[in-house]
């Protein structure tokens, strides 16, 4: 385990071009492959790869091809989760997904910030002839009970509070308190979610 992988972890500034980082993520990589090759029935063979591939994964979770993940050694997933097809993460930062959430097709986390000034952004060699380039992580955390609907994106050092819904379409750029329906670019908190309520309730 590199100094710069535990950088990241921490949420700490580190270099993307370390070998250790690398190594990881073409092991991310290589297993994202075989789980997006697997036929519609091999249930079994995709939670097998899936649990090779993140650092913790509960039980009765069901992950749906295809998936692209940049380091599956940042991602913990509880119980009962269901996360539909296209599931990007970007993910140098921690990702932490909760018990019994509901994530829909084209959702994107992206745990990892990058430099605003373009010349920060560049790879250069540095005084020990090693490649550097420093990005910046930010972990994403969704609580229990969280449904996330279609093309949504939640972005780097994101909370989603437990038992909240993050409308289609929505782009999360602050924390979610629990128990809301959240909408829109940038997301913001439409109202409350009441008690027994459905979709066709909250159309109304």
């Amino acid at each position: 385990m590199s100094e710069h992988f535990q950088r990241m972890m921490a949420g700490l500034s580190f270099n993307r071009w370390d070998h250790d980082l690398a190594e990881r993520r073409l092991r991310t990589r290589q297993i994202t492959h075989r789980f997006n090759q697997t036929l519609p029935e091999q249930f079994s063979e995709r939670e097998q790869l899936a649990k090779e591939l993140f650092a913790e994964v509960g039980s009765n979770i069901e992950i749906c091809p295809p998936l692209t993940v940049d380091y599956g050694d940042t991602v913990f997933i509880g119980d009962d989760v269901f996360i539909n097809t296209n599931f990007t993460l970007v993910n140098s930062g921690k990702i932490s997904i909760g018990h019994r959430v509901m994530i829909a097709p084209n959702v994107s986390l992206f745990s990892i910030n990058h430099a605003l000034d373009p010349e920060l952004r560049k790879t250069y060699i540095n005084a020990q002839g090693e490649r550097e380039v420093i990005d910046y992580p930010a972990p994403i955390t969704i609580g229990d009970d969280v449904w996330i609907g279609g093309h949504a994106v939640v972005l780097a050092g994101v909370t989603i509070g437990a038992g909240s819904v993050v409308a289609a379409g929505a782009i999360v750029s602050k924390d979610v308190p629990p128990g809301v329906l959240v909408a829109g670019n940038p997301a913001k908190v439409i109202r409350a979610i009441k008690p027994g309520e459905t979709v066709r309730q909250a159309k109304g």
